[in-house]
């Protein structure tokens, strides 16, 4: 019986633009993380809530999330554009000169946090996941879905501040509704 030949994994052309999350479980976001050097990247860490105590809204862990933000976006040059801390995930609009600087600053913020978060620099962590899943990104083509994005993360955020949950979310909100979510 001949052997059969591994093609490289076909990605959807809906997903074409999108790697990690839920993604990675299915065969739909298997193939290389697609990232851009010309394009904003939008960048979601999904954090496990029985591995953190309060999250990530909890003081002592939005202070380290936001410094090591900053502190990798300004040593791997990746521009961070606007960023929202919720209890459970972190949104990131990011622009990154070289790949390997993005992954590198992927790569980093998320390792850095759980080594600071649980104290293990030199052992491995015991305890139970800090990230749900890996990463997820996606490359933002055209100016209408990076308003969109921009729009979405701010209003994460106001969310986060106090803001009631709205199950239409961005659907609903009319232009004048949209223009308070930025003051």
């Amino acid at each position: 019986m001949k052997q059969q030949t591994f093609l490289p994994l076909q990605t959807h052309w809906k997903y074409r633009h999108c790697h990690g999350g839920t993604l990675r479980k299915s065969s739909k976001g298997r193939g290389a993380r697609p990232l851009s050097t010309k394009d904003p990247i939008h960048l979601v860490f999904k954090l496990n809530k029985s591995s953190v105590r309060g999250g990530l809204r909890h003081p002592r862990s939005f202070w380290l999330m936001t410094r090591l933000i900053k502190k990798y976006a300004a040593k791997f040059f990746v521009k961070v554009e606007q960023f929202s801390v919720q209890t459970d995930h972190v949104h990131l609009l990011i622009r990154g000169g070289r790949r390997s600087q993005v992954q590198s600053f992927m790569r980093v913020v998320a390792g850095q946090f759980v080594q600071r978060l649980t104290d293990t620099f030199d052992s491995k962590n015991e305890g139970p996941k800090v990230w749900r899943h890996r990463p997820f990104s996606r490359v933002v083509k055209g100016y209408k879905a990076y308003g969109i994005v921009r729009d979405y993360i701010q209003l994460n955020e106001c969310e986060a501040n106090g803001r009631a949950y709205s199950k239409t979310r961005l659907r609903g909100l009319s232009q004048e509704e949209l223009r308070n979510l930025w003051v």
